[in-house]
């Protein structure tokens, strides 16, 4: 039996993040290779399910970008494991890996681009960015937004950067149901009106602008609620809950303090039910400033939700207007709360913005179609 070819996965840490879910969801596929994943700083809460699924993971607790010791540990354990293929992901795996690793074997470095870095506060990174660039010789993107950033922003020729977007479970997230306790523990009634966000709290993410759209929505003369559905009762509240944590935590839970909303709004940090929290809900909204291939968005369309977000071009993979659901500017929370009463008012259109994005999303970004790409690219690589 020929010996598997070996990958070796670099990241920061193993926590519940879009790119450590769409690994743990593609790498046990892809069995024709042996896999590794080192974490440079900790392990991380999904490393038990990355363990359960057969593959191995050390940490090397490399504390940053100057810990020459750590650093080592990763010449090391690279040097030992001796694979086929080394794979980084996001920023301070992308620079490590090129700058730490380019000297010490021959082996292919790849940097899995999984965002575009479009907002002032990451003008270093793309500096770096661009400055590294000569380093590396190939790339995989997770959506042509991001490829087609590289290329204008950053300057690299697009015949480096194979496209390989995120997959999705469909037949996962069908086989979940709503749970009623789960919304009694949450404190929400039967028959609210339920608005969900997951998304860690960075600036990025643009959670200001929903907290004023939806500020606004219960301030307003005419609050709406949603439409004759079946069961629909005119008690109806809207709630909105925020899955995620990060710093802009406290900046948003002070945004709040004097909203006559704050009681409706659900600050739930982190979850490992997120799909739970999915299927009690009845919108998603992300408006977010920039993106890779979201995997909230994925998700929310397999849970077959509405969806609004902004319309950046990394959105527009996922999304089209008013057929699998409504983008919105970004920055603007008069958007969105126009958005949200289009969809509260208007039933038929919530069912049908629902059901094509499930369809859409199972066609086109099915998990054993996207874990055939990794074979196909893995192989040619090696």
């Amino acid at each position: 039996m020929p010996q598997k070819k070996k990958i070796i996965h670099i990241i920061q840490s193993l926590e519940n993040g879009g790119c450590e879910n769409m690994l743990l969801r593609t790498l046990p596929l892809l069995q024709d290779f042996e896999h590794k994943i080192i974490t440079l700083k900790t392990f991380g809460e999904l490393t038990p399910k990355f363990v359960s699924a057969g593959i191995t993971v050390e940490t090397i607790h490399c504390r940053g970008f100057f810990d020459i010791s750590g650093i080592r540990r990763l010449q090391k354990t690279v040097k030992e494991e001796n694979p086929d293929i080394i794979i980084t992901y996001l920023f301070h795996a992308d620079m490590l890996g090129r700058l730490a690793l380019c000297n010490i074997s021959q082996t292919p470095i790849i940097p899995f681009l999984r965002t575009t870095y479009n907002h002032p506060k990451y003008l270093v990174a793309r500096i770096l960015e661009w400055l590294t660039r000569p380093l590396v010789n190939q790339y995989l993107a997770n959506s042509e937004a991001v490829k087609n950033f590289y290329v204008d922003t950053i300057g690299v020729r697009p015949e480096k950067i194979t496209v390989i977007p995120n997959g999705i479970n469909i037949e996962y997230f069908n086989s979940i149901t709503p749970d009623s306790e789960l919304k009694k523990s949450l404190g929400i009634d039967p028959d609210d009106f339920v608005i969900i966000c997951v998304a860690n709290l960075h600036i990025n993410k643009g959670h200001q602008y929903l907290l004023e759209a939806f500020e606004r929505l219960r301030t307003s003369s005419t609050t709406c609620h949603p439409g004759p559905d079946p069961g629909s009762s005119p008690k109806q509240k809207l709630k909105l809950l925020l899955v995620g944590d990060g710093e802009e935590r406290k900046k948003l839970e002070q945004q709040i303090e004097s909203y006559r909303s704050k009681n409706n709004i659900l600050f739930l940090g982190k979850r490992s039910d997120v799909s739970n929290l999915l299927k009690i809900s009845n919108l998603f909204i992300l408006p977010t400033l920039f993106e890779g291939m979201s995997n909230a968005i994925m998700e929310a369309m397999a849970c077959e939700l509405p969806i609004i977000t902004t319309g950046i071009n990394e959105n527009k993979e996922l999304i089209e207007n008013n057929q699998t659901g409504i983008l919105v500017p970004t920055k603007s929370s008069e958007a969105i709360y126009k958005a949200i009463k289009t969809i509260l008012e208007n039933p038929e259109l919530r069912k049908n913005l629902s059901k094509n994005a499930k369809l859409f999303i199972g066609e086109s970004f099915s998990l054993n179609k996207i874990a055939t790409e990794w074979s196909l690219f893995l192989n040619n690589h090696t």
